[in-house]
């Protein structure tokens, strides 16, 4: 092996310029989003299928001089997936060949089905067409909106790919880091990686290694992406890597008009009209206060309706089953049973919630989204994977593989949360389990100005059981 076979990476970054049409400098150095589907796709009926998005367009030479001529194409696809094939055929189109090896010739009804729910990330980042031009470097930040593109060597953010280096190709990475040559992340404290071409994900049909033609960055587009091609087949195989652990804010600004809008969260004027024995409102032991459906969070809990429900603050956390009419019939509160709610415990709750049962709002309020609210009366929702804990019962401290994966995420994404933090939600927690012994779902933690502590909300589908918990600082 010699130096020259070693690629050394290089981060291009692209600053946003506007609206294609209007875009100064030539066309073959800039990077276009959203470009028009007739242009990308030899056949649309995917894209109106709702499991492709074309996200951006690249012209060849930005990655090597060979590549002259040629325009390949960043999809949005089924975050299910880790790959999608495609031919480059004629006018620089692409013709979907498949998923993670399965042809569209088995695309079954129920597998666009799976593929719509997968895709819900990407219909939510979409954006008007934009052209990128090569920043002059000047400008030593990232902003929001530039995209960053890596030529040469390949970096994965994950090590599904990789092998560990020869004592032979470690010498020659070393040599390049010392010229300058190269900037080298590890892996692991010891060793260094490299991909693994001989996995036969790296083949084309033919048995050719493929070749690596860039990665892409930007905020709009989740996940980074990678490209290889082959020159023979003219097989274009993209690689999408996500974060494993995600976090992601809904804001909320009250609004008049709620104008049938689905996605929304009410303060309910009626607290007592979703549970399904009123007198635990009116005995002012639980204060149900906001209500949203389920469509609001992710389209898999479409039809369904969750509730925040206010408690004393020497409450932890309550069980509710969800019924059939989306109401909350109370199992318990701690380690109490409705059936042990005596007086003495009510006067005790209703003590710590006077207040709040004594502003019930007489109307009903309406929260739609608003991507601009940011201010302490505003409403958030925080969804993803897990919550931020504002206390650490439910915690653990990371694993050595996933301080390296937060770590990995925040280069992905760069405005990672995860990664200066120690600990995560403890998922073998048997708080964090149902009836059955099955994993919860995190749903939402709310944040308000109106309330005191944060709500968070677990749910398990098989048995529609809702688990809230309070915290406080």
């Amino acid at each position: 092996m010699t130096k020259n076979k070693m690629k050394p990476r290089q981060f291009t970054k692209y600053k946003k310029l506007g609206s294609p049409g209007a875009s100064p400098g030539s066309p073959d150095r800039m990077l276009t989003s959203y470009p028009a589907e007739a242009l990308v796709e030899k056949d649309k009926k995917y894209t109106e299928q709702k499991i492709l998005i074309p996200e951006f367009s690249v012209p060849g030479i930005l990655a090597k001089p060979e590549l002259d001529g040629l325009t390949f194409h960043f999809m949005a696809f089924p975050t299910i997936f880790e790959y999608a094939d495609f031919r480059l055929i004629d006018g620089n189109r692409y013709e979907l060949l498949g998923f993670n090896g399965k042809p569209v010739s088995e695309f079954t009804p129920e597998f666009i089905t799976e593929c719509l729910g997968a895709m819900q990330p990407h219909f939510e980042q979409t954006d008007a067409a934009s052209v990128y031009s090569e920043e002059d470097g000047t400008d030593p930040f990232y902003h929001k909106e530039d995209a960053m593109l890596l030529t040469g060597k390949v970096k994965w953010h994950f090590s599904t790919y990789l092998r560990q280096t020869t004592e032979e190709e470690d010498e020659i990475l070393y040599d390049l880091q010392d010229e300058g040559e190269l900037e080298y992340e590890d892996f692991d404290e010891d060793f260094n990686y490299t991909t693994n071409y001989d996995l036969p994900v790296f083949k084309d049909e033919n048995g050719n290694t493929l070749e690596f033609v860039c990665r892409l960055h930007i905020a709009h587009f989740p996940g980074t992406h990678y490209l290889f091609y082959s020159p023979e087949t003219k097989l274009v195989r993209q690689f999408s890597q996500f974060p494993r652990r995600i976090k992601r804010e809904i804001n909320f600004s009250e609004t008049d008009e709620l104008n049938g809008q689905e996605v929304f969260v009410k303060i309910l004027s009626d607290p007592g009209s979703v549970l399904t024995d009123p007198s635990h409102f009116e005995r002012r032991i639980l204060l149900p206060k906001y209500s949203f459906p389920g469509l609001t969070i992710d389209k898999k809990y479409e039809g369904l309706a969750f509730h925040f429900v206010l408690m004393p603050v020497f409450n932890t956390l309550i069980d509710f089953r969800l019924t059939a009419d989306n109401k909350y019939d109370v199992l318990r509160f701690d380690d109490l049973e409705p059936k042990d709610f005596t007086d003495d415990f009510a006067i005790h709750c209703e003590s710590e919630m006077d207040t709040y049962f004594d502003e019930v709002d007489e109307k009903s309020r309406f929260f739609i989204v608003d991507r601009n609210a940011d201010s302490y009366d505003d409403l958030c929702l925080a969804i993803g994977t897990e919550p931020f804990w504002d206390q650490s019962d439910f915690m653990r401290e990371k694993t050595d593989e996933e301080i390296q994966a937060d770590f990995d995420a925040f280069n992905m994404d760069m405005r990672d949360p995860f990664d200066d933090r120690d600990y995560v939600t403890d998922y073998d927690s048997p708080e964090l389990k149902d009836e059955n012994g099955d994993t919860m779902e995190f749903v939402a933690k709310l944040y308000h100005g109106e309330v005191f502590g944060s709500y968070y909300l677990y749910f398990s589908p098989k048995t529609r059981l809702v688990r809230q918990f309070f915290q406080c600082t």
